[in-house]
């Protein structure tokens, strides 16, 4: 089935073997990642620990030229920026919102990789700062997704492929989960205050 959905990207992975993970991990690429992990799992072309040190420096090069360009080309990023502004401002929320842990996560998060990575280095935020929280979220990256592609395989591609292209949906489901969560407690909560009244008032 991986084959029939992935033909050409398999067909890449298998043919240009690490040199096209490396370019795929400068575009950012999570079903890349993934089907290197399945690849991997089936012992053809890539093992788990070398796919995973060239993920690391791909994301590495993509990550720096981004936020650099960012930097150093300020008027030629707001002009890119522009064309997508509720991509931009919501970056910008969340960036004033959560700071450094934006860095780490933001390769997790469907669509706001390059704006991200552009707001960032146009905010003036310290270069030694951002490769360090880059790093930490290389690496998490990385090993999630090759990961998810070694152990699960066909069904983990599909089920993110679903999850990218529905991620209302998939927040919409998550947040009634929440609140029934939530309702479950505040339920255990009164419950066990009725058992257990409190004993004598204060004079």
């Amino acid at each position: 089935m991986i084959l029939q959905l992935f033909s050409i990207p398999v067909f890449f992975l298998i043919k240009y073997g690490y040199l096209a993970l490396f370019l795929w991990s400068i575009l950012e690429g999570e079903i890349g990642l993934m089907l290197t992990g399945w690849l991997a799992s089936r012992g053809e072309v890539f093992t788990f620990e070398g796919a995973f040190a060239v993920a690391i420096a791909g994301a590495f090069l993509g990550d720096n030229t981004v936020y650099l360009f960012g930097r150093l080309f300020e008027r030629r990023a707001m002009v890119w920026l522009e064309r997508s502004r509720w991509k931009k401002e919501r970056v910008l929320a969340w960036f004033q919102r959560w700071g450094s842990a934006l860095i780490v996560f933001e390769r997790f998060i469907y669509g706001t990789h390059i704006p991200a990575l552009l707001t960032i280095g146009m905010s003036g935020y310290p270069y030694w700062k951002f490769l360090l929280y880059d790093i930490l979220g290389i690496v998490l990256w990385a090993a999630t997704f090759l990961s998810i592609g070694y152990h699960f395989g066909q069904k983990a591609v599909e089920l993110i492929l679903f999850a990218q292209k529905n991620l209302v949906l998939v927040l919409f489901v998550l947040g009634i989960f929440f609140l029934l969560f939530l309702a479950r407690q505040e339920e255990k909560e009164e419950k066990h205050e009725e058992e257990n009244p409190t004993k004598g008032e204060p004079l």
